[in-house]
């Protein structure tokens, strides 16, 4: 969802050493970030097996959507290999509106009746330069992963020096008592947790 490139900016790391870390972070804010709002948001190839109703309408779990590849179905005991369409482009025969995952089977198709027995297979989620401007990553669900990420590194100890634990991401309180005709320094922290929810709230799905 984000790049390790502009996650180092945000961090003012220079160098490299970091880098495998850095990116097992970015990993996980963006299965945090789909977790939360219960979709794929960064842009990916999905495979979605739904169960057919005999409907016409189709609301794809993850959006938005770039573009629908199949739409495939299978007998009782077979394998997805029939294509719903027969052959025929999926162009002139569904209506995709990209934004909300809705897609309208046209000119008579309908889903066959059974039990997870259509694979629809699609690209959608967020990307940073997309070539269509309806997946282009939103500046503000952009700076919820990066803050998310950022935050990760700086409470995960990778710096240990004193001088690092006033950059630490939610720092409400630092305290420091130093003793007299002693070298030691005692420090007392309180973070405070980010609200990333009232960042992202708009992008959690209500499809259950």
């Amino acid at each position: 969802m984000i790049s390790i490139d502009d996650l180092k900016y945000f961090l003012g790391i220079n160098d490299a050493s970091q880098d495998n870390f850095l990116r097992k972070i970015i990993d996980m804010s963006t299965a945090r970030i789909n977790n939360m709002c219960r979709r794929r948001m960064n842009y990916s190839r999905i495979y979605e097996i739904i169960s057919g109703r005999n409907e016409q309408i189709i609301h794809l779990a993850n959006y938005p959507v770039d573009k629908v590849e199949s739409v495939m179905y299978r007998e009782e005991t077979g394998t997805f290999s029939k294509d719903l369409f027969g052959g025929k482009p999926l162009s002139d025969n569904l209506f995709l509106e990209q934004e909300t995952g809705k897609v309208i089977l046209l000119n008579g198709f309908m889903l066959p009746a059974g039990n997870s027995n259509i694979r629809i297979k699609y690209f959608a989620g967020y990307i940073e330069n997309a070539e269509d401007p309806v997946n282009e990553l939103p500046a503000d669900l952009k700076y919820a992963a990066m803050l998310m990420s950022a935050e990760t590194f700086l409470k995960s100890f990778r710096k240990a020096g004193d001088e690092f634990f006033t950059k630490r991401i939610g720092l409400s309180k630092l305290d420091i008592h130093r003793k007299e005709e002693s070298i030691e320094t005692i420090y007392s922290f309180t973070y405070r947790d980010e609200d990333y929810r009232s960042i992202i709230e708009k992008y959690i799905s209500d499809k259950i």
